[in-house]
């Protein structure tokens, strides 16, 4: 019997019994939000944190929606790292791994980076996503009216014209930077995603000419002015000489020049956290 079944019989069983509306009010009271259901949700990633057996520690806890997030990309570098494609950090990801080796703030997605020859091995090669993840669809991704006009992105073009092609839904779909697909894991009880599905954008970037130089530009975040550069671009040596950074002590590429582009996102106070109220800055050492 598939668990939407065993759900809705529950529902019919616990109506009958007069006792739907308690359970629901239980269920959406305070005591059940930040205490109960934070506790089976440790316990239900237990075989997570027990994979990370090392970030263990009697002092300081990793968040469980770092350590998912982590897992993910830990995966992902790991499944297509036989492939010579080299996934770097970018956004969040980027800024808390350079500034406190740990997640900067509660990561609602992750950003990764590709350049066009590695997207281009990525995209066909995209179907080990759904062989290793849950994976969710995409239902209002509106086909007919994307493309990438820039010709310096051809590359992406012809995987956008296959996509937009196909008629059948897609776990994963298209935007103006990047390719996206969302890793779910749905709450037993109800039809809403989980707190810890992950949204993974995974942004492409291609070698621009722009006065006598060449830089890796994101195909959006167009600056106002044509003669200034986006937010989102990097040097020619930047993305083909990764660095590496660490997060939670594993190591992951990086751009080789990360500073303009941090200033560019954040401030250029990028290295100082700014916290909002009742958030919490955590920082991962050795």
């Amino acid at each position: 019997m598939s668990k939407k079944r065993v759900i809705y019989f529950l529902k019919i069983i616990l109506t009958k019994a007069g006792l739907k509306p308690i359970i629901s009010f239980i269920l959406r009271s305070s005591l059940i939000k930040y205490y109960l259901y934070p506790t089976l949700i440790f316990f239900r990633n237990l075989p997570l944190r027990l994979k990370y057996y090392q970030l263990i520690r009697i002092n300081k806890i990793v968040p469980t929606k770092h350590l998912i997030a982590l897992n993910i990309i830990q995966k992902l570098c790991e499944i297509y790292k036989p492939f010579g494609i080299k996934f770097f950090l970018l956004g969040g990801q980027l800024l808390g791994a350079v500034r406190q080796e740990a997640f900067a703030g509660r990561p609602q997605d992750i950003d990764l980076g590709l350049i066009d020859i590695h997207f281009d091995k990525f995209i066909k090669n995209i179907y080990l996503i759904q062989k290793n993840f849950k994976t969710g669809r995409f239902l209002n991704a509106d086909k007919k009216k994307f493309k990438i006009m820039d010709p310096d992105f051809a590359i992406m073009q012809n995987h956008v014209d296959e996509w937009t092609n196909n008629k059948k839904s897609t776990f994963y779909r298209f935007e103006k930077t990047c390719c996206q697909f969302r890793l779910v894991d749905f709450i037993p009880w109800s039809n809403e995603y989980n707190v810890h599905d992950m949204l993974v954008d995974i942004k492409f970037f291609s070698l621009k000419s722009f006065k006598g130089n060449q830089y890796w530009i994101n195909n959006s975040f167009k600056s106002t002015d044509e003669n200034e550069l986006p937010k989102e671009h990097f040097d020619q040596n930047d993305l083909l000489e990764l660095n590496t950074a660490k997060l939670y002590g594993f190591k992951f590429y990086i751009p080789k020049k990360y500073e303009k582009y941090l200033e560019g996102l954040f401030g250029k106070d990028w290295k100082t956290p700014i916290l909002k109220k009742g958030s919490k800055h955590f920082v991962w050492k050795k």
